[in-house]
């Protein structure tokens, strides 16, 4: 009973550490994400600033050209990094959202087994200390009740065995 009990609070204080560790593994990703949403959101300003100075000179009809040699206007290219930008940060957002419900999820797991680990008090650890050494006890008794048990079996030449 006491090594079931032990065993169970040391899988207790596992099970704790690591969803502690994992809740701040998860709030640090998390972090870093709104880190790079801010960033990427910084950016999408910018290139929001250098559209609205394209569009005056795209009012002036100036073009360039790709790689590939197509006549482009800058409003399709600010187009196509707005829209790969966009899709990235809702993605990121998506990631963000998944994250904090995790880590919200193993928060609340963690206050669970906090408030399971207070309800065992100090008197409870005294009490497995005093089954623990009254299991020691028992199991030297035993030891010494199995000697005698040999003595009086040889004594009386009966067959003696002892046990595993």
């Amino acid at each position: 009973m006491y090594n079931d009990l032990q065993k169970r609070y040391v899988k207790e204080i596992k099970t704790n550490q690591q969803q502690s560790e994992a809740i701040k593994n998860l709030t640090i990703k998390i972090h870093e994400l709104e880190h790079n949403l801010r960033e990427q959101r910084q950016r999408i300003e910018q290139l929001e600033r250098k559209k609205v100075s394209w569009k005056t000179s795209a009012v002036s009809g100036k073009r360039s050209r790709t790689t590939e040699g197509e006549v482009t206007s800058r409003r399709d290219m600010s187009k196509k990094k707005e829209s790969c930008c966009s899709k990235y940060l809702e993605l990121l957002l998506k990631e963000i959202k998944k994250l904090k419900k995790e880590n919200e999820k193993l928060s609340t797991e963690r206050r669970a087994l906090k408030n399971e680990l207070a309800g065992l008090d100090k008197d409870f650890f005294e009490e497995i200390e005093d089954l623990k050494h009254a299991v020691q006890e028992s199991v030297k008794l035993n030891n010494q009740y199995e000697k005698c048990l040999k003595q009086i079996s040889v004594m009386y030449g009966l067959p003696f065995t002892a046990h595993l």
